[in-house]
C-alpha cells in the first residue's frame, strides 16, 4: 500500500494515518489506473513558458503566469465561499421549529448570495457536500493546489451518488496529481463516478422506487411551454398507446366523415371544415391530452385555481404597439398570440395603473375578507408568493395574508384590509408566517411610485422587497410620448416664417373697407 498518498498530508505524517480499514480496502479495490495517478512532467508556474511555448515572448509568459496566480486565487475563494455558505446550516435563531430549519437556511443562503431559493438549495447543497463529503480534496482546493473547475466537476459528476460514495471518491482524487491534463482527470474522474455507481447498484438490496415526475420545463421558442413526463417506461408506454389509439380512432372517423359528408367529430377550430383534411395526429394528441379531466376522488379543486392571468398592454389589443403580453406577470408572449388569446376571451378586466410609474392603482379598505378585486390587484401586483426568492404562482398555489394583523375586536386599530396591508403567500409560507418564523412590515410608500416591504427572516436577516410594475403601461406611455413630440416637430416645420416687416413710411395707411378680406 506504499504507493497510496493522500495529498492533503503534510510533510512528514503518515498519509494513511486517518484511514480506516474500509478506506484502505476501498483503495486497494481501485484498478491501477484510478489508484495510482501521477504525471510525466510536473507543472509548475516557472515551466509556464515552456510548456505554453511563449518563453521568447516575454509578455504572454507573464501574462501566463498572471492568470496561474489568478486561478489560485480563484481556487482558495471557492473553498471560502463553500465553507461560508456550508455555515448557514449551523445558524440557528429564536423561535425556529426544527421542521422550518431547511428553509430558512435556504432563504439566509438566498438573500446572502443574490439568488433565488431554488439556486440557494442548490449551493447549500454543494457547500455540505464540498465540506462534509469532500475535506481532503477541499484542502487541497483552500491551498490553492487543485483547481477550481476540476472541484466543481467533480462535484456535478458525483451528485447522484450516496454520500460514502462520494466519500470515497474523495479519498481516491486527493492522491491523484494535479499536473495531469484537464482532459485526463475528466476521463478518470467519469471511470470513478461510474465504478462507484455500479457497485451501488450491485449492492441495493431492494430496487428503488421508480421516478414519477411531470414537470413544466423552459422552451427556447418564443411563447412555447414544455411539461416533461418522467416515470416507469411501461406505465409511459401504456400511456402512449391510449393517447396514440385514441387520435388515430379519432382520424379514422374525420375521414369516414368527409367521405360520406356526415357531421365532423371533434373538428379542433373547424380545421377539417376548411382544409378538407383530418386534424394531423400530434395536433389530436395535443388536443386530447389537454381536454381530458381529472379524477381527484371526490376532492373539490376550486374552479379559480386553473385560472391564468395574461395581462396585455391596451395599445397591443389596438395593433398599435408591439409590446409583449404577459402570462402570470412573469412570461411575455408575441403581441400576436396575446391578441389571439385576448380576444377568444369571454371576460375582460381592466387594470389601471399609475401611467408614469406603472405602479397599480389600490383598491378601497372595507372587510376583514378581501374581495375579488383586491385578490385581482395582488395577483397582478405580485406574480409570485411574495416572499423573497419564492417562485410558487400566486393565480394558483396562493393564499391572501393580512402584513399587519387584522384587530377582529376593534379593526379601526390596525391591520386594515386594504391593498398596502395585504399580500398572496403560497401555503408553505403563509403558515411560517403564522408560526412567527417570517415578519413583514410594509413601508411608507413615496408617491405614486411602487409599494415596498421590509422581511424580517429568523432573527437577523433583512431584506426590502418592491412591488412588481405594469412595464408595458410605462413603454406604452414613452412611445405616446415620443409620438407627440414627432407630431410637434412635423408640425413646426410645416408652419410658414412670418413675412418680414416692412419699414415704416409716411403714408397714412388706409383702413380696410367692408368688402375686403380678412387679414389671415
Amino acid at each position: 500500500m506504499s504507493a497510496i498518498a493522500c495529498g492533503t498530508a503534510s510533510e512528514g505524517d503518515d498519509p494513511q494515518e486517518d484511514f480506516d480499514p474500509s478506506d484502505l480496502a476501498f483503495l486497494a479495490s481501485l484498478p491501477r489506473r484510478l489508484r495510482q495517478v501521477t504525471a510525466r512532467t510536473p507543472l509548475t508556474r516557472e515551466g509556464l513558458p515552456d510548456r505554453g511555448e511563449s518563453s521568447e515572448d516575454p509578455r504572454l509568459s507573464a501574462a501566463a503566469q498572471l492568470v496561474w496566480d489568478a486561478e489560485k486565487d480563484s481556487a482558495r475563494a471557492l473553498a471560502s465561499r463553500y465553507r461560508a455558505v456550508a455555515a448557514l446550516h449551523d445558524c440557528e435563531a429564536d423561535g425556529e421549529e426544527p421542521a422550518d430549519e431547511d428553509d430558512l437556511d435556504t432563504r439566509r443562503a438566498a438573500l446572502a448570495l443574490r439568488v433565488t431559493d431554488g439556486v440557494a438549495a442548490w449551493e447549500l447543497r454543494s457547500a455540505h457536500q464540498a465540506v462534509d463529503q469532500f475535506p481532503r480534496t477541499l484542502g487541497l482546493l483552500e491551498s490553492g493546489h487543485f483547481p477550481s473547475w476540476w472541484f466543481t466537476r467533480m462535484l456535478r459528476a458525483a451528485q447522484k451518488l450516496s454520500d460514502d460514495s462520494r466519500r470515497q471518491i474523495d479519498l481516491a482524487i486527493a492522491a491523484w496529481s494535479t499536473d495531469i491534463t484537464a482532459e485526463r482527470f475528466v476521463s478518470l474522474l467519469n471511470a470513478l463516478v461510474q465504478l462507484r455507481a455500479l457497485r451501488e447498484k450491485e449492492a441495493e438490496q431492494e430496487p428503488a422506487e421508480p421516478v414519477r415526475t411531470v414537470e413544466l420545463a423552459p422552451d427556447t421558442a418564443e411563447g412555447i411551454g414544455t411539461i416533461t413526463f418522467r416515470g416507469p417506461i411501461p406505465e409511459i408506454l401504456a400511456f402512449w398507446k391510449r393517447l396514440d389509439e385514441s387520435a388515430h380512432a379519432v382520424q379514422a372517423a374525420q375521414r369516414k366523415a368527409l367521405r360520406e359528408g356526415t357531421e365532423i367529430p371533434f373538428d379542433l377550430e373547424e380545421t377539417v371544415s376548411r382544409t378538407g383534411r383530418p386534424v394531423p395526429l400530434d395536433r389530436l394528441r395535443y388536443a386530447l391530452q389537454f381536454d381530458s379531466s381529472f379524477d381527484t376522488d371526490g376532492v373539490q379543486v376550486p374552479v379559480e385555481r386553473f385560472r391564468l392571468n395574461l395581462t396585455v398592454p391596451a395599445l397591443t389589443l389596438l395593433g398599435a404597439s408591439d409590446a409583449p403580453g404577459m402570462v402570470e406577470g412573469s412570461t411575455p408572449i408575441p403581441p400576436r398570440m396575446a391578441r389571439s388569446l385576448a380576444g377568444a376571451a369571454t371576460t375582460w378586466y381592466r387594470v389601471l395603473t399609475d401611467p408614469g410609474t406603472g405602479a397599480f392603482l389600490p383598491c378601497p379598505a372595507e372587510k376583514y375578507h378581501p374581495d375579488k378585486a383586491m385578490l385581482e390587484h395582488l395577483r397582478l401586483r405580485n406574480s409570485t408568493c411574495a416572499v423573497p426568492g419564492c417562485t410558487r404562482s400566486t393565480s394558483w398555489a396562493s393564499e391572501g395574508d393580512h402584513i399587519e394583523e387584522y384587530d377582529h375586536a376593534d379593526p379601526t386599530r390596525g391591520g386594515l384590509t386594504e391593498i398596502e396591508n395585504l399580500h398572496l403567500l403560497c401555503w408553505q409560507h403563509h403558515l411560517e408566517k403564522t408560526l412567527g418564523l417570517l415578519d413583514p412590515a410594509r413601508l411608507v410608500r413615496n408617491g405614486s411610485g411602487p409599494g415596498r416591504t421590509r422581511w424580517s427572516i429568523g432573527s437577523h436577516d433583512q431584506v426590502i422587497t418592491t412591488d412588481d410594475v405594469d412595464v408595458a403601461t410605462r413603454i406604452a406611455v414613452r412611445q405616446l410620448e415620443r409620438i407627440w413630440e414627432l407630431h410637434e416637430r412635423r408640425k413646426n416645420a410645416r408652419r410658414p416664417l412670418p413675412p418680414p416687416e416692412e419699414p415704416p413710411t409716411d403714408t397714412q395707411e388706409v383702413p380696410p373697407t367692408p368688402d375686403d378680406p380678412p387679414p389671415f
